[in-house]
Parts: C-alpha cells; structure tokens; sequence
C-alpha cells in the first residue's frame, strides 16, 4: 500500500513563486518520486483567494508561519503558528478554512466537515521538532480573507463581540 503524504506541508514566499511548490516539497523533503509528487501535488493546490491571502499573511507578517493542509483530510485549508512566543508549548496556533464573504467565526462554525480532522493537521505540525509541542491548544477559524488577515495580524486568541 502506498504511503500517505503528510497531513500538512509548509508554505514560504520563495515557494509560492513556483507553478507546483507542493511537487517539489513531495520530492524533496518526503522522498516521493517526481511523478508520485505531481499526482499528489493537487491534494495542497491553491483555489480562489488562498493564494493570495497565504502571499499577503507571509509577506506582511514575518512571525507567523504558515502550513497548508491536505485537502482530502477535511483539516482546514491552513494551519498557522505564531513564532514569536519562544516557547512552543505556549504557541499561539490557528487552524482555518476561508469562506469567501463570510464573517470570522471562531470555533469551527461554518466550516461543515472542513474542519473534522483539525488535530491531525496541528499533530502534523508538532511533528516538526521545535515548532510546537504536542497538546498544544489551538483554535479553530473560519472567514473571508479579509476578516481572517486582521485577526490573525492582531494576534487576538478570540474575536471580538459583535
């Protein structure tokens, strides 16, 4: 039976300049044979305004980083970790799945099955030596590119009352 890739793969600025960044991380850093990573690609492919909102959240705020999920595994579409807590156990960490037009809701509303294996995606992360330990607390978000950048530029744990 062939290996499943990883629940989640990071994104940089760099990468996204490439026409399939997710076949050469497959590659490269999963060992995966060109061709399987090209087939595998399309699990982490960018659609309508994630692109852009994952370009924008990189390029205007350095302490976070972000890791795109496999879309098969109903984990979101990012998980983001705010690096600038030292500590990993205290990491502030977001799992999110854009809804064009939609308000911010915290919580996992909204995101129907989008959001089900959601811990998969944060221990996928956790598995990354020193990034975040595993348990850490997270929360769950769903939103417009938009409403979505300004919380996660504010690095508010919760969103305002209406």
């Amino acid at each position: 039976m062939p290996r499943e890739p990883p629940i989640v793969l990071p994104v940089t600025l760099p990468l996204l300049g490439h026409a399939n960044p997710w076949a050469l991380l497959l590659a490269k850093e999963e060992g995966f044979s060109l061709a399987t990573a090209s087939l595998l690609s399309e699990r982490y492919a960018l659609k309508s305004d994630e692109k852009p909102f994952v370009r924008e959240l990189l390029s205007r705020t350095r302490n976070l980083w972000v890791f795109r999920c496999d879309q098969r595994r109903f984990a979101g579409d990012f998980v983001v970790v705010d690096m600038s807590e030292p500590r990993p156990e205290r990491r502030r960490v977001v799992v999110l799945d854009l809804k064009m037009g939609a308000p911010l809701v915290l919580g996992g509303g909204g995101a129907g099955v989008q959001l089900t294996h959601a811990q998969l995606a944060v221990d996928g992360v956790a598995a990354r030596q020193g990034l975040i330990s595993p348990g850490t607390p997270y929360v769950l978000a769903t939103g417009d590119k938009a409403v979505m950048l300004d919380f996660l530029r504010s690095g508010r744990r919760h969103a305002r009352p209406e």
